[in-house]
């Protein structure tokens, strides 16, 4: 069977689960909430070191074809202006549909933030390289800048560090191999993250008054990824056929919906990479890593359209074209930094916003607490087709992408 089909089978038997089982009375949504998140654990599991030796391998090579530039500077313009044009496109389409207000709900809880930036780039380099091994698994930044100079330092010794190179070769094997297996078991795993999705949305009493903003972000969303995503890897992609690049990306796009979690869906996207778009590893590894990390127009796309809609909804005025600009503005720069907080950007990146704006206004995202199982979702969606299409696109354009008929994939 199809690993797709699998991922389907697993996410709607979590659906009827999550249906079926008592919400009150118990401990169920608990339960399930632990276990989809030792889920998550595990998906997460081989992620740093599978994308910590494949970046030093693709570095390596890239050096040695003299295309490290071209792919990497192609893959920055690429998250660069897909993030200005969805976060400028949401913004319209907010604006133009005018989601209704959403009354006052008083919640609390504690919300993940970014740390300051002095504090963000200097975890980059802390005080010991070892130190970039010895984190939470919270953020790949540090692993991927290691190994990016890493990579770098084998190409210039050459042939005097070959057996390092060929360490490192076989390292990459091992650890895509251990991941294509997690992503085996992730079609058993989708059971507790679907239900747990479920139970959770099922808790929340008045998510009725939610139902415009979701429609207007699940619009655009839609948009994005089933006609502009696979029309410009139609154009750009030397023609290749979008629904066959769509049928491709079913797996992924299915966990990053249940899990909101980027990273969680980076080793899936990986694996698909590879086995049904046919990118060699030189060019998926440093572009997919580079895109987890820093395209997240889906992440400021919703941060933009909810907090416009909030805005709205605790004042009587209506908001100028300064202070949309700066919305925009400011969740597209925001955007860049995401990365961070890879299962909380919708709610980190809204908490930033609204401090950053001020004028009494800083806890007003809280009212948007019941709908983020289904607003982060939709971001993480088009955070994962946004770094399929640029890999895929950067491939195609510097011959690093071998065909591979749909049939074959996995």
């Amino acid at each position: 069977m199809k690993l797709w089909i699998r991922i389907l089978v697993g996410a709607a038997i979590g659906l009827a689960l999550g249906l079926l089982l008592p919400v009150s009375g118990g401990d169920t949504v608990v339960i399930m909430r632990m276990i989809s998140d030792l889920v998550i654990n595990v998906g997460r599991y081989v992620v740093f070191p599978l994308i910590f030796f494949g970046v030093i391998i693709g570095m390596h090579e890239l050096r040695e074809d003299h295309m490290t530039a071209r792919v990497c500077g192609k893959a920055a313009i690429g998250i660069v202006a897909v993030s200005a044009v969805v976060v400028a496109v949401a913004t319209v389409v907010t604006l133009f549909l005018s989601p209704r207000r959403i009354p006052p709900i008083f919640q609390e809880s504690d919300v993940p933030g970014l740390p300051p930036l002095p504090d963000l780039f200097g975890s980059v380099f802390p005080r010991s390289f070892f130190s970039v091994f010895a984190g939470d698994g919270g953020y790949l930044l540090p692993t991927v800048v290691a190994a990016v100079l890493i990579g770098l330092v084998l190409f210039r010794e050459g042939a005097l560090v070959a057996p390092a190179v060929d360490l490192v070769d076989s390292l990459t094997r091992v650890f895509y191999r251990l991941n294509s297996w997690i992503t085996e078991a992730l079609s058993v795993g989708l059971i507790a993250l679907s239900a747990a999705w479920v139970l959770q949305l099922r808790t929340v009493s008045d998510l009725g008054l939610f139902a415009p903003l979701i429609w207007v972000v699940a619009v655009v969303a839609v948009f994005l990824c089933l006609i502009a995503f696979p029309l410009l890897v139609f154009l750009r992609g030397d023609r290749y056929s979008p629904f066959a690049w769509l049928y491709g990306m079913i797996g992924p796009a299915v966990i990053a919906f249940f899990s909101g979690d980027s990273y969680l869906t980076l080793g899936p996207l990986t694996r698909i990479s590879k086995e049904n778009y046919g990118i060699s590893r030189e060019a998926a590894s440093p572009v997919l890593a580079f895109s987890t990390l820093f395209a997240k127009p889906g992440s400021a796309m919703v941060v933009s359209a909810a907090f416009i809609t909030v805005l709205r909804s605790y004042t009587a005025l209506e908001i100028g074209v300064g202070q949309v600009l700066w919305i925009a503005g400011s969740a597209f720069v925001l955007s860049f930094l995401l990365g961070r907080v890879p299962g909380a950007t919708v709610i980190v990146g809204l908490s930033v916003l609204a401090r950053s704006y001020g004028e009494g206004m800083e806890d007003i995202y809280l009212i948007l607490l019941p709908a983020l199982p289904i607003l982060t979702g939709i971001a993480v969606v088009v955070d994962t087709m946004t770094a399929a299409a640029i890999s895929f696109i950067v491939a195609q354009w510097e011959r690093k992408r071998r065909i591979v008929d749909p049939l074959d994939f996995v």
